[in-house]
């Protein structure tokens, strides 16, 4: 179905041009992870339409290249954004060293030891992606319950996790209707970039209140 990964490639589009202007106007270090993470993820889901649309065997192995090294990039730069939001929701004595968090993108070398095993690749994809996925929701749960604001993302990531379920564990679904965990991924990507502008719209506000004069 080479039209749903336009239409990914297109709510990818959206995303990627939210996050960068969230991480150029607040200059924030945890977006910039995201916006690259997203880039990545416009680009794969591109040669997959590229390579549906035309139908030429030679453009499909490109596409698979990009698409198996695309993935491994694009989590390990999720999950480093991931580990950015965890050091600053910590108090300052309390946070850990920032080399720290480019630890995940060890996850490269990890998978270019097993490339060459189809079920090791897999198995790893599985776990990293659940992984980041769960991560992201311990995480928004606890920002939920501190502030109403986090529901969104909460619920985008929730449908994030509903379209992994389906993808990775409900065959029926992945493999002869694979339209729909399509469909929950790009709800739960719009959901989820609307839910941080709405947080960082509110975070804008709390921000200048506090420098009002009194």
């Amino acid at each position: 179905m080479p039209w749903f990964a336009l239409l990914l490639t297109l709510a990818g589009g959206y995303v990627t041009l939210k996050l960068y202007g969230i991480n150029k106007s607040r200059g924030k270090l945890k977006f910039l992870g995201l916006t690259i993470a997203s880039s990545i993820f416009v680009i794969i889901q591109l040669s997959v339409f590229i390579a549906g649309a035309t139908g030429g065997s030679a453009f499909s192995v490109v596409s698979d290249f990009i698409v198996e090294w695309g993935h491994i990039a694009c989590l390990a730069f999720i999950l480093s954004s991931l580990v950015v939001f965890i050091r600053e929701s910590k108090p300052v004595f309390a946070q850990f060293p920032m080399a720290y968090t480019a630890l995940p993108v060890l996850i490269l070398i990890s998978y270019f030891l097993v490339k060459d095993t189809y079920a090791l690749k897999d198995w790893l994809l599985s776990i990293y992606q659940g992984g980041a996925i769960l991560v992201a929701l311990l995480m928004y749960s606890v920002y939920t319950y501190r502030k109403n604001e986090y529901v969104m993302i909460l619920s985008g990531v929730f449908v994030l996790l509903l379209s992994y379920i389906f993808y990775w564990h409900i065959p029926a679904i992945s493999e002869s209707e694979p339209w729909v965990w399509k469909l929950l991924m790009v709800i739960g990507l719009l959901t989820t970039i609307l839910g941080y502008q709405k947080v960082e719209k509110a975070t804008g506000l709390e921000v200048a209140l506090q420098k009002e004069p009194n």
